[in-house]
């Protein structure tokens, strides 16, 4: 191996071109408790042959610990690298000493394309089990090639995990806030609570790069309460400064909404910042409502009778169901932008009809209605004549800090106003 990474690093200050791949065998350590020590032994012996043969006389290899193996070869193009390994993988994997059995020998590898960006030997090989790793989730022999891209965004990921902890503590989740506009006053009508991870150098994380994440991993749940004590203390700041509130909605996810001390948590919530529960709405997506109505409606009752409003988000962007309507209790529905889009195109009368007969079902159920995705006076118009009751999107505003939400949408019109 040092020998290895010794000639490796003087390729790449000479600015050599060709690949460097990481080989290994997966689940090495059950060929040696199947077969034995010594069999296994005999396979790595036998891997080693395989390369020898396959390698030019520029092109060398080593084998670090265990199966892993790295090869250099002089090739740089992405094809004839592939069809090279794959050669290599499907000789080894037809291995002799095992054809009397029926196990399936699978190898995987990654593979690193060198470049002239004077990299040492130890970046490149780290890089290689990055794409290794990568290669794992193929039942197949599978070759899979290091993309700095794709290593940016695990470089992302790995950060939010290994932060969000401490994020939450120093308060980096920012309380950013939409508007939602009254269609028939043209006033400030509500607002939807949206999260801005803002880390203490200034950098700005979204979250469409660490929601996914956190619903993975169970963080939501302690982010969504964050989230929800903010707009408690939020709207408490704007009551004391003797303005009207208007309701502010917050999203649930499935995780927190069946914590089992969750109603009590959001009442105890409430009651410590003196907030009327029905200034919050909770947003629950469509999803959760296609798992167990019954039992879902038993916890919107619970909250609805401690005065909270319950919201569906997103409502047509999956497989939306009337009945969804019919059988759930709740207080507002919110159409998906998807739902707009298609009524705004030339001649789509259909997508108009079911979102004009959708808006008035929901009044006749008496549920509220908001339009996501209004990005022009024309789609405001159309909600309008649609019947939708409040407005959403960049037309009024895209979301702001709960600072410039207070200056603009606020403290700019009389209290008597609001």
């Amino acid at each position: 191996m040092a020998y290895f990474s010794m000639k490796l690093n003087n390729l790449l200050q000479e600015q050599s071109g060709g690949c460097v791949a990481a080989l290994n065998i997966r689940q090495f350590k059950f060929i040696n408790e199947i077969f034995g020590k010594e069999q296994a032994d005999q396979l790595l012996c036998y891997i080693k042959r395989t390369l020898e043969s396959h390698l030019g006389e520029e092109e060398f290899f080593c084998r670090d610990s265990a199966d892993m193996f790295y090869l250099y070869m002089t090739t740089a193009s992405k094809n004839l690298i592939q069809l090279r390994l794959e050669t290599i993988m499907n000789e080894i994997s037809g291995a002799s000493i095992y054809s009397s059995s029926n196990y399936r020998l699978l190898m995987y590898c990654g593979v690193v394309i060198l470049e002239n960006d004077h990299s040492t030997a130890d970046t490149v090989m780290t890089h290689s089990l990055f794409a290794l790793e990568a290669s794992k989730g193929s039942y197949q022999n599978n070759v899979w090639f290091y993309n700095t891209q794709v290593h940016i965004q695990e470089e992302l990921e790995n950060y939010i995990e290994t932060h969000m902890h401490q994020a939450l503590r120093d308060k980096e989740f920012r309380l950013y806030l939409q508007p939602k506009i009254n269609l028939k006053t043209g006033l400030l009508g509500g607002a939807e609570a949206l999260v801005r991870w803002i880390t203490l150098e200034g950098k700005t994380i979204y979250p469409d790069q660490f929601i996914p994440l956190f619903e993975q991993n169970g963080f939501c749940s302690k982010l969504d309460l964050y989230m929800a004590e903010q707009v408690c203390i939020y709207l408490r700041q704007w009551m004391d400064q003797g303005y009207a509130p208007v309701p502010i909605s917050v999203n649930q996810s499935k995780l927190l909404f069946y914590e089992k001390d969750y109603v009590e948590t959001l009442s105890k919530m409430v009651d410590k910042y003196q907030i009327p529960a029905s200034l919050i709405t909770l947003e629950i997506l469509e999803g959760l409502a296609m798992e167990n109505v019954e039992e879902l409606n038993q916890k919107i009752e619970l909250l609805q009778a401690k005065g909270f409003r319950i919201s569906m988000d997103d409502f047509g962007s999956g497989y939306s169901s009337l009945n969804i309507l019919g059988n759930l209790s709740i207080d507002e529905l919110k159409l998906d932008r998807g739902f707009l889009q298609k009524v705004s195109a030339a001649e789509r009368h259909r997508p108009k009809v079911i979102m004009e007969q959708i808006v008035q079902l929901t009044k006749k159920l008496g549920i509220s209605t908001v339009a996501e995705g209004v990005e022009t006076k024309e789609d405001e118009q159309l909600i309008k004549n649609l019947g939708c009751d409040f407005g959403q999107g960049y037309y009024y505003s895209k979301p702001i800090s709960a600072g410039d939400f207070f200056s603009t949408f606020v403290s700019c019109h009389s209290k008597e106003i609001l």
